[in-house]
């Protein structure tokens, strides 16, 4: 945030890259040297798992961290009315939770490298670069919502099985570790995409755009959005080993799955019932 404001060699923003990487090193020194470290550093000795943590990060950056900028143009550059621009920003979150909720199970039955790997990351990249071409001077609002659209069937085709590969990709007692990672890197990735992709957008529009004009804004978000759909749509974690023999299904993680969604829901409810009593009684 500091590179985009002050400048990228600003003594404030490398003020904050030095102790940040110190910390981060001094973190995973003490995590090494501890006998129950908080996160074990064996798992990412492992391609797979590295590539899984990279794709977490890169997927969400590539779906989500342009929405700000987007909402600007369509606030400040293109002039649609309010219920416009949001029913464009709407477009994402209706298709993520669509293809969650109806191709949950049949995700869980795929190879991870389609899922994650070749399908849902490349269509985060291909929904960027359909808003790389649209996104002109005097684009109508209507033709903007397959872009936001096809990200989101991309980012809710990835989401559901996320979890359940992850666990695959470490040993048994490190799934929930595992897991765990996975989901802090897609909180990651778009954290720091939602800087990145200011800064770049910036370089053309400065400041909040106001008064700024509809060529500067188009200009801002063809680079934001060339290099969502590069980071996103690239899905390292495909390219490096999503999954170790990823060609079989996830058979691990889907019985995980099941329980959550069959068996689990008994289990929870004995837990309840349970507490209830113990409270009561108390």
């Amino acid at each position: 945030m500091r590179g985009g404001e002050a400048g990228w060699c600003d003594a404030s923003t490398l003020f904050g890259f030095g102790p940040g990487a110190a910390l981060l090193l001094a973190f995973a020194v003490v995590e090494r040297a501890s006998a129950h470290p908080m996160i074990p550093l064996a798992p990412f000795r492992t391609p797979a798992f590295d590539g899984l943590v990279l794709a977490s990060g890169a997927y969400c950056l590539g779906a989500f961290a342009f929405l700000p900028v987007l909402w600007l143009w369509l606030r400040n550059g293109a002039g649609p009315s309010f219920f416009a621009a949001s029913l464009v920003i709407t477009a994402q979150p209706l298709a993520f939770f669509a293809t969650s909720a109806l191709a949950g199970g049949a995700l869980h039955r795929m190879p991870a490298r389609w899922s994650i790997g070749g399908g849902g990351t490349l269509l985060v990249g291909l929904g960027d670069l359909v808003l790389l071409l649209v996104a002109q001077p005097g684009t109508s609002w209507p033709v903007l919502l397959p872009g936001p659209g096809v990200t989101g069937v991309g980012a809710g085709s990835v989401s559901p099985v996320l979890p359940a590969v992850a666990m695959a990709s470490a040993p048994p007692a490190r799934s929930g570790v595992a897991a765990a990672a996975a989901n802090s890197a897609r909180q990651l990735g778009p954290a720091l995409g939602v800087a990145l992709s200011g800064t770049v957008f910036h370089r053309s529009v400065p400041g909040t755009g106001a008064g700024a004009s509809a060529v500067a804004y188009a200009d801002g978000l063809s680079e934001v959005f060339l290099v969502a759909g590069v980071i996103g749509g690239r899905g390292p974690g495909g390219r490096c080993g999503v999954c170790e023999g990823a060609n079989m299904p996830i058979d691990r993680p889907r019985r995980w799955f099941d329980f959550q969604s069959h068996g689990g829901e008994k289990v929870r409810n004995q837990i309840f019932q349970t507490s209830v009593f113990e409270m009561r009684r108390k």
